[in-house]
């Protein structure tokens, strides 16, 4: 039996080896050497096939054995086999002993044994959970007794200095009553563990031994999330409000942790926890505490469930329906009222119109005129016509549209609703509100998409489809989508637009066009509703795009059901369409799916040889480091490769063209396919279609003639820019001209080759561009430094190739995406975009895109308006644009963790600047600088110089300045 040349395996392999036969396992533990046993023992994170762990306990080198009783323990078995053993050090012979009882890891021993008591600790120092084994020593050792678990609780939140053997040991014979005991002031924290082991009914009690002070201190803690419902049982407010954090500023929902948090609370439907998340949540000042999402406290005021089975509308206290007629919090209160307009509660309506309409310090676009109509027509309907006399649009009113003052007076005068909705009917026909509605619906999910549930996010597609007061016309966004603009900046396009993926009505064609280049949740939910949509976008993409295949983990989780979630497809799908087959599309995977998937394409089977699995296996571990196809098309190649077959005969073209073999066979692909571009360029073509065969097959059809185009467009795999690499240079730039867009779109997202990539430069149109600077890039297996090499490619290649065009919508788009750093470099590359200055061979300057000089020229201090990130560079203070010097005037960099962040410019730098502000005539500007000095100069520093600046504005010339600046030439 050969053993393969890599030693280091692919950290795919591991989870798929767990489903080998004992006898096989042990086989491929002896035919891998001591380096690959050694990279199974400590690459991956699941325990290896337990017949190779067996062989390496009868048969294994001491470290061997020492792994695997440090990461797994040892089976009854496994101890026996290394108890008969004489080689084994002193430390692993007396942890083996007799070999009569399972050996438990190390790991397993020293969360046992650590000091003090609870103190657990990876190899990085960092706090852990307790292992499983030692969860299950702790309740079996406290069992039921009420008593032990608490004195238990008890010594290890006062500190036991001992381990967890004599706590436990020490909890069980105290005979001291612990009723009569005071509440205790936590020398120790991490005391979540235990209380999440504790029998569910004693959890409130352990946790009523701990005073106000350390509750709260508990509930803090990044763990505390495992106790999150028996913290609520306390009661206790401070702890609750602890739960959230915003100790020390306002927070919202930024991590999994917080979610969770919210989640707990909202899913109990009480009236009284409802009324403490509207009122006691967010501290009265405003700037201190956890501000709920909107769509969250509409849904608390109107009174809506949130777990399941809940009473619609749940009872809400008097201070809830005070909220309602006087007047939410001030905090957030805008964004909550921009989504009242349509609320079911005529009071949170009423505060809409009212603060829209009437309140002085609300802008007048809290709600838009249709929005207004909107909420007039909710009150007089609900039969809350006086409050709408009250609120009667008259001509002092905020609104300036005549249309809703026109039509508030005629339904008021002829005591009819018609009016109003005849006007909002007029607008809906004249103008589809889709701007409207999209930061309408935005204020439903304004958090990170991954802190959702599929059932939250199925909850809001839900609410976004049954909008009433929105009619989405699809063919105006396709008009939107078909503006360049936004066609060809798809990361523009899905921050615009990319919420109208979760409309049930959404086509095919615009879901498409505002796809994540790496899957995300919204577009997994819609194809998963469609099984057949589903199936065509996993054989067509790419897992692997992205930093670790990110894509891969919610591919197959929202593939399992869940409460208000039932999918189209099963992980069995997944797993036979889903490709490559990457780690983490197997550890989301049911084990018993991998597994039945495994039996069918190895054919493995009662009663087979051991021999031929283990040939299967060693087959499989030198193909899962770069094969890109689904895995039943992996078995069965490792299936083949084990039945004696050269890799070049046996693993498919698309496949072999990125393994390690490719370079023994780059010869015969030059001498096959010449140096004329038309063989070349029909294998490109191939591979970017669906063709399965071989790389001898390959050629035989590239050779042949021209291949016909596929009819469901390429599909995303690296084997095509593998080829291309392995053409001679004046045929890349051939072939890349000879291809259709969307094949060079899949070449700018594969390649990592410098050739081709300069003929995507010169060749590509806006799509093709686009993708260089946005799309995720395939990672490529078989690079330990992929990461690196994609970023030093598109810095030292891309990026002046794409300069070089010439081209002013990618010059100002380079600006604005890789010229926010705020070093000397992108200063110079901003500046002599907006000079004109050519980068390339053109010798006439280059025109500027008008949105470009937009994104700064206009602004001024009153506006409101936040600069674009780009222009804050403090190397702008040579720059000939007033705004651009202003801001590196304002440009601030902490310089240490002590002192507050300061100015980076000199004096001679600063006067520059302002120099040129002044010569503009800008003195609103350099107003501006003046009077936020202590920006710059958080301690009052260089007064003289704020004080020559301010002359300067009264003055309103730049004598002084240009006369003080002289003075330092």
């Amino acid at each position: 039996m050969s053993t393969p040349d890599t030693t280091q395996p692919d950290v795919t392999f591991l989870p798929l080896f767990r489903h080998a036969g004992r006898e096989a396992a042990a086989l491929v533990a002896a035919a891998l050497g001591p380096a690959g046993r050694s990279g199974l023992l400590h690459r991956g994170r699941c325990a290896p096939a337990e017949g190779f762990c067996d062989w390496i306990a009868e048969h294994g080198e001491s470290e061997e054995v020492e792994a695997v009783h440090e990461r797994w323990g040892l089976t009854r078995r496994q101890a026996a086999l290394a108890a008969a053993r004489n080689d084994l050090g002193p430390a692993l012979t007396s942890a083996v002993g007799t070999g009569r009882t399972a050996v438990p890891s190390g790991q397993d021993e020293a969360h046992w044994r650590a000091t003090p008591a609870g103190r657990f600790r990876n190899s990085f120092g960092t706090a852990v959970p307790p292992s499983p084994e030692v969860e299950r020593r702790v309740r079996e050792r406290l069992g039921e007794d009420e008593r032990a678990w608490e004195r238990a609780f008890v010594l290890l939140a006062d500190g036991f200095p001992g381990d967890l053997p004599a706590l436990l040991d020490t909890a069980q014979r105290d005979t001291t009553p612990s009723e009569t005991a005071a509440r205790l002031n936590a020398k120790n924290e991490e005391v979540a563990w235990l209380v999440r082991l504790a029998p569910e009914a004693m959890r409130p009690r352990l946790l009523s031994r701990l005073a106000p002070w350390s509750l709260s201190r508990l509930a803090a803690a990044r763990n505390a999330d495992e106790i999150v419902e028996a913290l609520i049982d306390t009661g206790d407010r401070e702890a609750w409000a602890a739960l959230f954090g915003g100790t020390h500023t306002l927070a919202s929902r930024s991590e999994q942790r917080e979610a969770d948090v919210e989640r707990a609370f909202l899913r109990r439907d009480d009236p009284q926890i409802n009324e403490w998340l509207l009122t006691g949540l967010v501290r009265p000042t405003g700037d201190k505490g956890y501000l709920l999402a909107p769509a969250v406290r509409l849904a608390l005021l109107e009174g809506r469930p949130f777990g399941p089975g809940g009473v619609d509308p749940l009872p809400r206290t008097p201070a809830v329906h005070a909220l309602i007629e006087a007047g939410v919090p001030h905090t957030g209160r805008a964004e909550l009222l921009r989504l009242c307009h349509g609320s079911r509660e005529p009071g949170l309506v009423a505060q809409a119109l009212r603060a829209s309409l009437v309140e002085p310090d609300t802008g007048e676009d809290l709600l838009t005129p249709y929005q207004q109509l909107l909420a007039g027509i909710r009150l007089w309907e609900s039969g809350h016509v006086e409050e709408l006399r009250e609120l009667r649009p008259g001509p002092a009113a905020r609104t300036t549209d005549g249309t809703v003052r026109e039509a508030f007076a005629r339904a008021l005068a002829e005591d009819a609703v018609d009016p109003l909705r005849a006007a909002a009917e007029a607008s809906r026909a004249r103008d589809e509100h889709l701007d409207e509605a999209l930061s309408v619906w935005g204020l439903l999910l304004p958090h990170r998409i991954h802190l959702y549930t599929r059932s939250e996010l199925a909850a809001v597609g839900r609410a976004i489809t049954e909008d009433r007061s929105y009619r989405v016309d699809w063919d105006l966004v396709r008009s939107r989508l078909a503006d360049p603009a936004v066609r060809h900046h798809s990361k523009r396009a899905r921050e615009r637009y990319g919420l109208l993926r979760a409309h049930a009505d959404c086509p095919p064609d615009v879901a498409s066009a505002l796809a994540d280049p790496v899957f995300s949740t919204f577009d997994l939910l819609r194809l998963y509703a469609d099984r057949d949509l589903a199936l065509a976008a996993l054989t067509r993409e790419n897992l692997g795009s992205g930093p670790l295949g990110a894509g891969a983990w919610p591919v197959m989780e929202l593939a399992v059901p869940r409460p208000g979630w039932a999918p189209a497809v099963t992980p069995e799908d997944v797993l036979g369409h889903a490709r490559p087959v990457v780690e983490g599309l197997l550890a989301a995977a049911p084990y018993a799916a991998v597994g039945a998937i495994v039996d069918e394409c190895s054919g493995r089977a009662e009663g087979a040889v051991p021999e031929a699995e283990a040939g299967f296996w060693l087959a499989l571990w030198s193909l899962t480091r770069y094969f890109a196809g689904p895995l039943p098309r992996l078995l069965r190649t490792a299936v083949r490769l084990a039945g004696g077959g050269a890799p070049v005969d046996t693993v498919p073209a698309a496949d072999f063209l990125v393994g390690p073999d490719r370079d023994g066979e780059a010869d015969t692909v030059r001498e096959r396919l010449g140096l004329t571009t038309g063989p070349w360029l029909h294998a490109v073509r191939l591979l970017a279609g669906d063709f399965a065969g071989t790389l001898p097959e390959l050629l035989d059809v590239a050779s042949a003639g021209p291949a016909p185009q596929p009819d469901a467009g390429p599909r995303l795999r690296t084997g095509p820019a593998a080829l291309l690499a392995l053409a001679p240079r004046e045929v890349v730039d051939a072939v890349v001209g000879g291809l259709d867009e969307p094949t060079r779109v899949v070449l700018a997202r594969t390649t990592r080759h410098e050739e081709t990539l300069r003929a995507l430069v010169r060749h590509g149109g806006r799509l093709v561009h686009d993708a260089l600077l946005d799309a995720p890039r395939v990672a490529r297996t078989t690079a330990a430094d992929d990461f690196w090499e994609v970023r030093e490619l598109r810095e030292e290649l891309v990026l002046p190739a794409l300069l070089a065009l010439d081209d002013p919508w990618v010059n100002a788009r380079l600006v604005r995406e890789t010229c926010a750093d705020g070093t000397a470099e992108a200063a110079a590359t901003a500046s002599a975009v907006l000079a004109g200055r050519p980068f390339g061979p053109r010798e006439q300057p280059v025109p500027v895109l008008p949105g470009l000089r937009a994104d700064f020229a206009d602004w001024d201090p009153d506006c409101g308006a936040e600069l674009p990130r780009w222009t804050c560079n403090p190397h702008f203070h040579t720059s000939p644009e007033p705004v651009l010097a202003m801001q590196a005037l304002m440009y601030v960099r902490q310089s240490n963790y002590q002192d507050p962040p300061t100015s980076v410019l000199g004096h001679r730098e600063s006067l520059l600047a302002a120099s040129t502000i002044a010569h503009a005539g800008r003195f609103d500007l350099l107003e501006y600088v003046v009077t936020h000095w202590h920006v710059r100069y958080p301690y009052g520093q260089c007064q003289e110089a704020r004080d020559l600046y301010a002359r300067a504005v009264r003055g309103r010339t730049a004598a002084e300045l240009d006369l003080e600046l002289s003075g330092l030439d």
